[in-house]
């Protein structure tokens, strides 16, 4: 009888060690998700200041907004990251350098993040970048 109940509590060993190691491997794929989504957030905000602040070729004007917005949503549609929200800011204005104002392009990169551990919980995922333009 000594032997049967140590089966059992073997089994019940297992069955519980097994159960914290997924969940240990599911946290681990969670958060390497998140992260990589983040990265790409920020990679897009970069592409979309990036072009922002450089002329047009052989030209000095800049990309309009929307130019932006679209390079910046085409960045993440490449990553098969959707449902973002691109705001694009041409006109900080930075210290002044010389007598010269300087003037800076923001780029604000959103989107719904969804858990697929947490109970299925959405939060939103956010990254910016700011450059100084060029032309200035």
């Amino acid at each position: 009888m000594n032997q049967r109940t140590q089966r059992g509590a073997t089994l019940v060993e297992a069955a519980v060690g097994l159960m914290l190691f997924f969940t240990l491997i599911l946290g681990v794929l969670e958060f390497a998700r998140a992260f990589n989504v983040y990265q790409t957030l920020v990679n897009a905000a970069r592409e979309g200041a990036r072009l922002s602040v450089a002329p047009i070729p052989g030209t000095s004007t800049l990309p309009t907004n929307t130019d932006v917005e679209n390079k910046t949503k085409e960045f993440l549609a490449m990553s098969s990251v959707t449902g973002s929200t691109v705001v694009v800011n041409q006109t900080l204005i930075g210290p002044t350098v010389g007598g010269a104002s300087t003037v800076y392009t923001q780029v604000n990169v959103s989107v719904p993040y969804r858990s697929f551990l947490i109970g299925g919980n959405t939060f939103t995922m956010s990254a910016s970048a700011r450059m100084r333009n060029e032309t200035n």
